[in-house]
């Protein structure tokens, strides 16, 4: 294999770390994000408790995927981390702002006495997950309609960034992660909150529906470039079906009552969902709207040398194993439903 092969080779490995780094963090993060979105319908402090609780042991672990993924992109493709950063500068500040109100809502809430101290913090919490889930499907929604990149600078400012499509991607988002949310919840409570959680997800369920199929119209409409993967290559056109697959089996899981393979098919209708995104962008990873063959981003022209890239494929392939004994495994020992002491949140 000569040299432009092993970069190329190298080049795809890293961008492929990177979109499984954003999928997992979506996955794993985004039940957290979707307990928070609900988590003003729970009335009383015992139900709150109970919904902090149930991600307690596991939230901080599920956020470093988003860390893992912006480590990737300053390291491995520092051109185009050196682009997004100070043009999405204010979404990044609140993403951030977002995952600091979070940590502190989670560590304080139980902390003080006051009357209001609680509530405080569940309204932080909310909050917190609430602009974490906005943003994300801010970021992902301009990434699929493209930037207006004009030599590294986005041009029209901020609000050129908040469009319909965009704001739509956003609510699709936090609709999935309430689902998603709703379905883990259901794994780690009983009794009358379980029904209350159950009546939750049937709700969620529909929300997500109408916004996906929404969502997936205006995409077919708008940015058509996205059905480019599915054109050139029809056998990639199983995976939309893959992915309404695993929508209608968390329906039938649901109504079945199999709590444990509805949050499976809630995890692998996400995965189908930013596989699809993936697909559609590649070799993208930030598509310009403006001369797009000069302005755009892909991991070819935003990456660092092939030594770089061979040494980061290997710094991947020793910190994947632990990953991958790690979580399995803190899930394991956290599994069961959510019982309070005086040593919870």
């Amino acid at each position: 294999m000569d040299r432009v092969d092993t970069y190329y080779l190298a080049q795809l490995i890293m961008y492929a770390v990177f979109m499984f780094s954003i999928i997992a963090y979506a996955t794993l993060d985004g039940f957290d994000l979707g307990v928070g979105c609900l988590h003003l319908f729970s009335k009383g402090d015992e139900e709150r408790r109970l919904m902090i609780n149930a991600i307690g042991p596991v939230w901080d672990g599920n956020s470093t995927w988003i860390v893992i993924g912006g480590g990737v992109l300053f390291a491995a493709f520092p051109t185009a981390f050196s682009t997004l950063a100070p043009n999405l500068y204010t979404p990044f500040m609140l993403l951030l702002f977002g995952f600091m109100l979070r940590a502190a809502s989670i560590e304080f809430r139980s902390k003080g006495h006051q009357k209001w101290w609680a509530p405080f913090w569940d309204r932080c919490f909310f909050l917190a997950s609430f602009i974490l889930a906005l943003v994300i499907g801010l970021v992902l929604g301009n990434l699929i309609q493209g930037l207006p990149l004009d030599n590294g600078q986005i041009v029209g400012g901020l609000t050129a960034l908040i469009t319909p499509y965009t704001l739509l991607i956003a609510l699709l988002g936090i609709a999935c992660f309430m689902m998603h949310g709703s379905i883990y919840l259901l794994m780690k409570t009983e009794g009358a909150f379980h029904d209350k959680v159950r009546r939750w997800a049937h709700r969620s369920i529909v929300f997500f529906l109408i916004t996906w199929l929404a969502a997936t119209l205006a995409t077919f409409i708008q940015h058509p470039h996205m059905l480019a993967p599915f054109q050139n290559h029809p056998i990639v056109g199983v995976f939309p079906l893959l992915s309404l697959g695993s929508i209608g089996m968390i329906l039938w899981m649901i109504r079945r009552k199999r709590d444990g393979m509805a949050f499976l098919f809630s995890c692998l209708s996400i995965f189908f969902l930013l596989f699809l995104f993936a697909m559609g962008t590649f070799p993208h990873i930030a598509y310009s709207t403006i001369r797009p063959e000069q302005n755009s981003l892909t991991f070819m022209n935003s990456s660092v040398s092939e030594l770089a890239l061979w040494i980061l494929v290997g710094v991947s392939c020793t910190g994947a194993p632990l990953s991958f004994f790690y979580f399995p495994y803190i899930y394991k020992v956290f599994k069961g439903k959510v019982k309070l002491d005086s040593h919870s949140y």
